[in-house]
């Protein structure tokens, strides 16, 4: 029984030590992944500064515009009514017989322009 405790013991002395062994090979194999993932980290934290720096300008702009673009639809509404109210109102008074239209000029005009008449006098 001592000898089979001896053994057991011999054993799970070199089981412990080569699995000490592998923890120590396994973590100096990591260590250039460990020092890659704190460089990327460092890299993820400057990229995020840098992008709320320059996003915020730019979401301010936005909400600029579309605070500009919300007022020019309200213009564009009220006009809109006002044209539509105009257009009624002239349908209205069309079919009444209030308004008339002319079909054409009530006057005729010559063509030509001022500058290249000739001046009876020069005949």
């Amino acid at each position: 029984m001592d000898v089979a405790l001896a053994i057991f013991n011999i054993g799970a002395g070199i089981g412990i030590l080569v699995a000490g062994a592998s923890l120590a090979y396994l973590a100096w194999q990591l260590t250039p992944l460990v020092r890659e993932s704190r460089g990327l980290a460092s890299d993820v934290r400057r990229l995020a500064r840098t992008a709320d720096t320059e996003l915020r300008p730019i979401l301010a702009h936005t909400r600029e515009l579309t605070a500009n673009v919300e007022v020019l639809s309200e213009d564009v509404a009220v006009k809109l009514e006002r044209l539509t109210d105009i257009m009624n109102a002239l349908q209205q008074g069309l079919e009444r017989g209030q308004l008339t239209l002319a079909a054409g000029r009530s006057e005729p005009r010559s063509v030509e322009s001022w500058e290249t008449r000739e001046d009876p006098r020069d005949a």
